[in-house]
């Protein structure tokens, strides 16, 4: 909500990660069963490369949205992420594409916000959505990733985590297949035009998909994703 007051959904600001999925069940009118677990709240921004006309004058100040809420919120050394001194579970990441520059952080100054970029991350940036999360204090608007574009970036980055890392890779497999199995049944138009587009995207691309989704249907089998994807991308 202060992150929403201070202008930054306004600014091209987009929820993702667990809260982004949670936040679906009240777009699509179902709850989750799996999947919905955490503490960390994701925010990405597609830097540089945002697709709003921003006005020239705009300048937000994010970290003082964040410091205003006095949580005991710690930047990292980077300033990528903020976390909380006594939940070291519970952080503030802040994401974006990954461009030349490889894995170095990138600050947009007019936001005083630096982000860490990650592989893959462009398809979530890419035509977001607008959703309402309710809260205590009542309706928050923010801006979400297309639920198909959601769907197919947590099969691709299934195999970017580390072995350490494999409950947030399983966890991933379970958001992709309960929106999967959503999309499949309810928008089949366009989870298959997804699935088709990350697929030209090259071959890199493709193979970590294969992965992804090979291994959701190994741990989803009863689901049928294979058949079910055949036949909406030969429709």
């Amino acid at each position: 909500e202060r992150l929403a007051d201070s202008g930054l959904f306004s600014a091209g600001g987009i929820l993702v990660g667990t809260h982004a999925f949670l936040a679906y069940q009240n777009v699509f009118g179902v709850r989750w069963s799996a999947g919905a677990a955490t503490l960390d709240l994701d925010f990405a921004h597609a830097g540089r490369n945002v697709s709003l006309a921003l006005p020239e004058h705009l300048k937000l100040d994010t970290i003082a949205a964040i410091d205003s809420l006095q949580m005991g919120f710690i930047p990292i050394q980077t300033h990528t992420s903020f976390r909380k001194a006594d939940e070291p579970d519970f952080d503030l990441d802040f994401l974006t594409s990954r461009g030349r520059a490889g894995d170095a952080p990138v600050t947009l100054a007019r936001l005083n916000l630096t982000m860490q970029p990650l592989r893959f991350m462009e398809l979530s940036l890419q035509d977001p959505m607008r959703a309402t999360l309710l809260a205590r204090s009542g309706p928050i608007v923010v801006n979400l990733p297309r639920p198909e574009r959601y769907a197919l970036h947590k099969l691709l980055v299934y195999g970017e985590r580390a072995q350490a890392q494999r409950t947030k890779a399983r966890k991933d497999l379970a958001q992709a297949a309960a929106l999967l199995d959503y999309l499949l049944t309810h928008d089949t138009a366009e989870i298959a035009a997804m699935w088709t587009d990350v697929n030209n995207r090259g071959p890199g691309w493709r193979k970590r998909l294969k992965e992804g989704f090979d291994a959701m249907n190994t741990l989803y089998p009863a689901y049928t994703f294979v058949a079910r994807m055949a036949q909406a991308t030969s429709a």
